[in-house]
């Protein structure tokens, strides 16, 4: 994770599938390795957990986990509807965005900005966008395959809370960067949204013109609900099946607690 103010750890879990399919309470084993970690009471990274699943959430509220809960929205949004956006209030403070949602593109040419970032910050809630990456191919033209242009664009222009990258180094060398103050020189400006397909428009055939965009969907609550966090239900042993010797019904439990704590570990220690 790279972000413009502090340092977290993100979690993304399938735990709905492992608690019906495999009879694993693995919102469980996360918050018990994270507490045993001693993450439940410190102050000098923020924890994060992150999931496309609201009813993991949910969850997690009703348990009272002392950590920061993170939606993900679904790709290729333009903008929410207030009651979707009073849901995901509901049980996380923040949301993920693929950044893609923030601009309607086409041809890789960025024809508008999207009103996704204002309504997010309408409901009072942290923007996190993703997934940021080095490779010219992957970035917009309006951003000059540069990937210090693009993340500038994002917390400059849009002002997101957070970027989430495969590059962290990339972005730190940007938050270390002092030419982004009030005398910044001119290759630290913002892009003109939609500035380069505007200029195609007045000088190119058009032949050569991208090809209009359809309106980006609007996220519904129909979307952010899901069904119940599932009961953990262990599947039974085939009839006649023996247990493995020393086995117990808290084996996998203790198994997947053993598997957090390493992972939080490794995830820690690549903050460093």
């Amino acid at each position: 994770m790279g972000s413009l103010s502090s340092s977290q750890i993100f979690w993304n879990m399938n735990a709905a599938f492992i608690a019906k399919s495999l009879g694993v309470d693995v919102l469980e084993s996360l918050t018990t390795a994270l507490n045993d970690a001693g993450y439940n009471n410190q102050t000098t990274k923020e924890v994060m957990i992150q999931s496309t699943d609201s009813a993991v959430l949910v969850k997690l509220k009703q348990q009272k986990a002392k950590y920061k809960l993170v939606y993900t929205l679904p790709q290729g949004i333009g903008d929410a509807s207030p009651s979707s956006l009073a849901d995901v209030k509901e049980f996380a403070e923040a949301v993920v965005v693929d950044r893609n949602s923030f601009f309607a593109i086409s041809l890789q040419f960025i024809i508008n900005q999207t009103s996704l970032v204002k309504d997010l910050r309408s409901a009072g809630l942290t923007v996190y966008a993703q997934v940021f990456r080095n490779e010219f191919l992957s970035q917009p033209w309006d951003f000059f395959s540069d990937e210090t242009v693009e993340i500038n664009s994002y917390a400059q222009s849009l002002k997101v809370d957070g970027l989430i990258t495969d590059f962290p180094k990339t972005v730190r060398r940007y938050k270390r960067n002092s030419c982004t103050g009030k005398d910044k020189p001119a290759y630290m400006e913002t892009v003109d949204v939609g500035g380069l397909v505007q200029l195609l428009q007045r000088n190119a055939a058009p032949e050569a013109q991208p090809p209009a965009v359809a309106p980006m969907p609007e996220l519904n609550e129909t979307e952010v609900q899901q069904p119940p966090f599932p009961p953990v239900a262990p599947k039974n042993a085939p009839p006649g099946a023996a247990a493995p010797p020393g086995s117990s019904p808290s084996d996998a439990h203790t198994t997947a607690v053993s598997t957090c704590i390493l992972l939080v570990a490794a995830c820690a220690a690549l903050l460093l």
